[in-house]
């Protein structure tokens, strides 16, 4: 394969990579939760960087669809911040740690200096790493190697794997289980829709500087990663907000030299999200809706939305980064060597994949 058929082919496994996630993982995350509750934690902490933070993001929606009053409290947090900022850690507490390599810095340095003070849960693509050497539970997402220095595979594998344990803390009825197993054929159809409509697309969105990205409730951690993927492959500018805090700084700079697209998932939450979308053509954006229903975009990019909004963000995101792949392509730039790796090494992020 050559090297510009990486990450499409990486994006295009994105379905197989999230079922053997399921059929790998679950095992360890059931063993994970169950030694937890003995613990009767009360506080997890879901700590990531990047990609890693949007997976801890769109996760911690299991937990809030899932927890009653007497449950831990589920937070995300960006590691570089936890580590230093760190609020007092009780024995009971909980830190997951999530680094797709096992070896991102912060994550690293945060679980050395809690080991033996709480209780660390890893969750990596890379079995040996880093991680594993100092997690008390790990878990392994599958899908096999990724082979691309942006996230696409890692990224859906990793957070179905945090999926599978906040369903197993909180011991969800099989109806959940069973809808996140949907995500794989959901997104499936959603990458299957996307290449459809990408010829008519990607001509468009390739001539413009600046991309907003919103949603709520999960779809706000979608966009998020979206936005990522079209500053790291295609180096346009783009942003992720939610949908309530696009009025509040993006909204002043939407006009008509700026694409915007629009991210649904289902929620009753949806509905602000659509008077967002048509005030954004009403200032001249070029509008994208991304989710079941075409509803005030010049173009519309189906995607299946599930029973359980938390699980949203699997299969909105592969369109998306094929999207921001092909636009990238457009733009003469090539994601598989990326001209930031670099940048991103000399701040200590040796997370990136394919070396």
């Amino acid at each position: 394969m050559s090297i510009e058929e990486l990450i499409p082919q990486e994006i295009e496994d994105i379905p197989a990579a999230i079922q053997a996630t399921l059929a790998a993982t679950r095992p360890a995350a059931h063993d994970t939760a169950r030694a937890l509750r003995t613990h009767n934690p009360r506080r997890i902490f879901i700590i990531g960087n990047g990609t890693s933070l949007y997976t801890s993001m769109a996760a911690s929606y299991t937990a809030r669809m899932l927890a009653g009053a007497g449950d831990p409290f589920v937070q995300a947090v960006p590691a570089g911040e936890f580590r230093y900022f760190m609020p007092a850690i009780a024995a009971g507490d909980v830190v997951v740690g999530m680094s797709a390599s096992g070896e991102f810095r912060d994550v690293i340095a945060i679980f050395e200096e809690l080991r033996g003070k709480c209780s660390l849960v890893g969750i990596t693509h890379v079995a040996g790493s880093s991680i594993s050497k100092l997690a008390d539970h790990l878990l392994v997402s599958a899908g096999g190697p990724s082979n691309v220095p942006v996230m696409t595979k890692t990224y859906a594998s990793t957070l179905t794997a945090l999926h599978l344990l906040l369903l197993e803390i909180f011991s969800a009825a099989p109806a959940y289980f069973d809808d996140l197993a949907a995500s794989a054929d959901r997104c499936e159809q959603a990458l299957a829709q996307a290449k459809k409509l990408l010829p008519d697309l990607v001509p468009v969105l390739a001539k413009f500087e600046h991309a907003f990205y919103f949603g709520a409730g999960n779809a706000f951690a979608a966009s998020l990663e979206g936005a990522l993927k079209m500053k790291e492959m295609a180096l346009l500018h783009a942003e992720g907000s939610e949908t309530w805090e696009m009025a509040s700084g993006p909204a002043t700079v939407v006009s008509e030299k700026t694409f915007c697209a629009a991210l649904y998932t289902g929620d009753p939450s949806d509905a602000s999200t659509v008077i967002t979308s048509r005030l954004a053509r009403q200032w001249g954006a070029r509008l994208l809706d991304v989710g079941p229903q075409a509803v005030a975009g010049d173009f519309h990019l189906p995607v299946p939305s599930p029973t359980y909004p938390a699980f949203a963000s699997l299969s909105l995101v592969p369109p998306l980064a094929l999207l921001a792949y092909r636009v990238a392509r457009a733009r003469g730039q090539n994601p598989n060597q990326p001209a930031w790796r670099e940048r991103y090494y000399s701040q200590g992020m040796t997370h990136i994949l394919g070396e």
